[in-house]
Order: structure tokens, then sequence, then C-alpha cells
């Protein structure tokens, strides 16, 4: 099996995440062989590439797995905040078999902004119920990486669709939801809140409906659906609130 290397020594459990700007005369097939990346790899990261390559343009580059003792496919997913099937599809697998040692392709881990300090909650930027009947109109919709919908999403594209149909630009990634979003701690319907499922900072994010509901793109149910906000698994995993506020709509882009 081919080692990953992007100039730094791999240690047990991957390398770091990365990204590449494509630069005056790129090929993805000169960018695969540079980085030491399969092309197959490359293009499933990032699919927008396989019609052609823009100078400037940022490519996600993935990382190597090696798995460990008692590991499954679904862990590996949510410390990579992605799903199965993409994990399958990234390494040709056809069934949930692993074996330690394992070196596995998956996409690169969001790393967490540092926190900014709370803030007085502002009053929303959205009419609370218009974006509840806007958000539960994709109830079951699928789940799928990097979608932003209509019949299928992942988590940060959900979240952008649906304060699209309100007029609010939000930033397309949950790392960045997380980042230039206000913190709040007193949770009212419309507020973002993030989790982090793997451990390696905020990996996952969905909707504050109120009366202890929330609703997002669920990648382990494999659909859009409403939850229990108090419930256990969610509450150990949860890192914080963000709030779309007036003032930070026409400057989120």
């Amino acid at each position: 099996m081919k080692t990953f290397a992007l100039g730094v020594l791999l240690v047990l459990g991957g390398a770091l995440a990365g990204s590449y700007r494509v630069q005056p005369g790129d090929t993805l097939w000169r960018i695969a062989v540079s980085h030491d990346v399969d092309l197959t790899v490359l293009l499933l990261l990032n699919p927008e590439a396989a019609g052609g390559l823009k100078a400037g343009t940022e490519l996600r580059l993935p990382e190597r797995h090696r798995v460990a003792k008692g590991e499954t496919l679904w862990r590996i997913a949510r410390r990579y905040g992605t799903d199965v099937a993409t994990l399958k599809r990234l390494n040709g697998l056809r069934s949930d078999a692993l074996a330690v040692g394992q070196e596995l392709w998956v996409p690169p881990a969001p790393a967490a902004a540092a926190p900014a300090p709370p803030q007085p909650a502002p009053a929303p930027a959205v009419d609370t119920s218009r974006l509840e009947r806007i958000a539960s109109a994709y109830l079951g919709a699928s789940y799928r990486w990097g979608a932003t919908g209509p019949d299928a999403f992942d988590c940060s594209g959900y979240v952008g669709r649906v304060y699209g149909e309100l007029g609010v630009a939000l930033p397309r990634s949950t790392r960045d939801l997380w980042a230039r979003l206000e913190p709040v701690r007193d949770l009212r319907p419309g507020d973002l809140v993030f989790f982090s499922f793997g451990g390696r900072g905020v990996d996952h994010v969905g909707i504050y409906l109120g009366n202890d509901r929330f609703i997002h793109a669920n990648s382990v149910k494999n659909r859009v659906m409403i939850e229990r906000f108090s419930a256990p698994w969610y509450r150990k995993v949860y890192l914080g609130a963000r709030r779309v506020t007036p003032a930070k709509r026409t400057s989120l882009r």
C-alpha cells in the first residue's frame, strides 16, 4: 500500500488535514502525483474539478488513517466528519470489515477555531416560525457528504439551504459557521448548535427549533430529522451555539 506523504512524517492515526491552491498550468494528474494521492480519491473529494481547474482554486487533500484495534467505519467516519458511504467510496470497500493496521483514505478533518467570548444575545435575524416551516420541508431528505440539496445534504449544506431560503447567506463549512457567527448561551429557535463527534474539534451542526428539539442532516441515520436536544448522546458531544444576527447578514460571505 502506498505511503501518503505531504512533506511530514506520518504518525499513527493519520496525517494533517490539508488543501492545495491550484497554480497556473496545474493538472489534476500532476497534483495527484506530487501529493501522492490517488487521482480517483482527489476527484471524489473535489468533484467540481472534473470540469477543469482554475488557478487559485482550493482543492481538498485527503488524509491517511491507520485502523486501530476496535475501530469501525462508523467511528472513523464520525472522527473525520463524514459518513460510512463516503469512506467506502474513497477506499473502494464493498463491506464494513476492517483489519487492524489497514490504511484508509479519509476527508481532511476540520480544525476547530478558538471560540469567541460569550456576547449578549441580540435579536433574531429571521422569522423563526417561518424557519421551522422551511427546515421541516426537507425532513427525510438523504444525507450525502458535500451535498447542498435539495434532495440530499451534509450538515452544513442543510443549514445553509434553510437560511438561504430565508435570504441569509451563510459560510459553507461547519468550521466557518462556528468561527464567524455570534456565540450564545441562551438558546433560541433558529440558533445553530454545534457538536464534536470525533473529539477533534467542531464537526457537526444543526438548527435548534425550541422545546428541546433540533433538526439536522444525520449521517448515521442517513436523513434529515428532528431529534431531542437533551438526549444523552448529543449532550455528551455538544460544543456550543451560534446565532445569525441582523448585523452579520450582509457580511458572512
